[in-house]
């Protein structure tokens, strides 16, 4: 039987307002939960890693402090190596078990307008690197092999109803036929239709369900087309905020953009099973409930039924005219759940293909493999596998699936190169004119910040020493309109060897 760990942290809940009764409750579930997924051919324990005995039995040190990120790292890390799970799943929002806060691969180390110190990330959770090894630089974990998910409550929340709720929700899966996964529900802003409709159709081979903000807008009124069982959203999302919006392709300036998604619209109107991909900024940020005027989209999204939820912490971006960054690693999330596997193997494909597909990171490609993150129980499948697949989906496959994860993950480790910050000094000024005047080309304004990093090639160092000078990247970066009520940041990612320009890339936060 395959295996599957739930880290959680009791002690944490009871902090944040869990009665015992509210934790005898949550365990209830999870005993039925671990009934379910023995049914479905999966041996599931739970790990409180704020108590001894279960930390003990696998040799791990007690988590005494739920802020303390490197603990819960290492804690998972040595539960991980003595259970061998073929899923890990984390329950609990980002105040029970923490995201392990990133640097920010373009902010780390120059001063820009990038509003994004740091990156809120599951992606270590997913590595075999150590805390230790890796620290909070997001380019130490480019080598994921873990299936990993996150099945989150109510940051400074206790609302009960609502984990008891996704628990029971997660117990009670079962794959559907892939033909009813044809139906989509396609949204975007309309200044991005031709990106959005360009993924659509290479996921479903046609985009005839695409909805563009404006001229639609929230609310969606019956009958809604979101009871379709797959959401694939480019609109922009904001900070702590439960809404998307929608741009016109002649832009909004300061007004106040259409409303896309609220609330409301995914209440009762979803269909059991949803599998949900946005790229939109903000996506899965697990914003305070204190703090805002209702709970995150993606909380919405699993309390009314779906199985998976796969967005961004923080600012993300993509770039016009091509399928690279956050619409990259969400359409291949997407490509592999529609195959019928599961949504925490989905998700971990999409983080390595995106690797391999950007094989010369640089800091927003890295930033991306870094935000985005799965909510949901990582072991559910809700596709059906084809029947020839299914017949042979045995425990040795799955065992076959953990080798070859495992051989990906390493070979990303050789194969890639990863932006390394280099000073100001190292860059004339005679080419930084060149710079800002393949800025100006494109439309960037003459005080953009600029950013320059060497691609560091992790492969052998003799090999990389007879290669000469490695190529570099130059990062412009503004804000469109500050005052605007969505990011309108943009980049341009100038690639060079030597003085000469290999390439140009303009992204834009969605």
């Amino acid at each position: 039987m395959a295996i599957k760990i739930i880290v959680t942290n009791y002690s944490a809940l009871r902090n944040k307002g869990y009665t015992e009764s509210g934790i005898k409750s949550i365990q209830k579930e999870l005993a039925a939960l671990i009934k379910a997924d023995k049914d479905r051919g999966i041996t599931t324990t739970v790990v409180d890693v704020s108590n001894n005995d279960d930390v003990a039995h696998h040799n791990a040190p007690v988590v005494t402090s739920e802020k303390d990120e490197k603990q819960s790292k290492d804690t998972i890390d040595k539960v991980f190596h003595s259970a061998k799970p073929d899923y890990l799943m984390i329950l609990g929002s980002s105040d029970v078990i923490p995201h392990q806060t990133l640097n920010n691969p373009h902010t780390n180390h120059h001063e820009s307008s990038d509003v994004d110190l740091t990156v809120p990330s599951d992606l270590p959770y997913a590595s075999e690197t150590s805390y230790g090894d890796g620290g909070k630089e997001a380019k130490n974990y480019n080598n994921p092999s873990r299936v990993v998910g996150r099945l989150p409550d109510l940051t400074d929340g206790h609302d009960l109803a609502h984990l008891v709720r996704l628990i029971q929700l997660a117990a009670k899966s079962v794959p559907s036929p892939r033909k009813e996964y044809d139906n989509y529900f396609g949204l975007s802003a309309e200044v991005w239709k031709e990106g959005s409709a360009r993924d659509l159709t290479y996921l479903f081979g046609n985009s005839t369900a695409l909805h563009l903000v404006p001229p639609e807008t929230s609310p969606w009124k019956p009958p809604t087309p979101l009871g379709a069982l797959i959401h694939f959203v480019s609109c922009h999302g904001t900070f702590s905020n439960p809404e998307w919006f929608g741009e016109s392709k002649d832009g909004g300036g300061n007004e106040i953009p259409p409303l896309a998604m609220a609330s409301d619209d995914i209440k009762q109107n979803i269909t059991y099973g949803t599998i949900a991909a946005p790229q939109c900024c903000y996506g899965a940020e697990l914003f305070s409930t204190k703090t805002s005027p209702g709970i995150p989209l993606c909380s919405t999204y699993l309390d009314n039924g779906a199985t998976a939820f796969f967005g961004s912490t923080n600012v993300a971006f993509a770039q016009q005219g091509s399928c690279k960054y956050a619409d990259l690693i969400t359409r291949t999330f997407i490509e592999e759940a529609l195959k019928g596997q599961s949504i925490g193997y989905a998700a971990l494909k999409a983080q390595q293909d995106y690797v391999k597909q950007n094989s010369s990171l640089n800091p927003f490609s890295l930033k991306t493999l870094a935000q985005f993150i799965l909510l949901g129980d990582p072991s559910l499948k809700p596709v059906e596998l084809p029947p020839q697949v299914a017949e042979t989906d045995t425990q040795s496959a799955t065992a076959d699936r953990r080798r070859q994860a495992l051989i990906a993950a390493r070979t990303l480790e050789r194969g890639v190169s990863v932006p390394v910050a280099i000073t100001e000094a190292r860059i004339s000024p005679e080419f930084e004119t060149v710079l800002r005047e393949v800025g100006q080309q494109h439309d960037f304004p003459s005080d953009a910040s600029l950013s320059s990093y060497d691609e560091v090639w992790q492969g052998d160092s003799a090999t990389v020493e007879g290669t000469g000078q490695p190529p570099r990247q130059h990062v412009l970066y503004a804000v469109r309109d500050p005052s605007a009520p969505v990011r309108t940041d943009i980049a341009l990612i100038i690639r060079e060897q030597q003085g000469a320009i290999l390439s140009v890339e303009k992204l834009h936060a969605v």
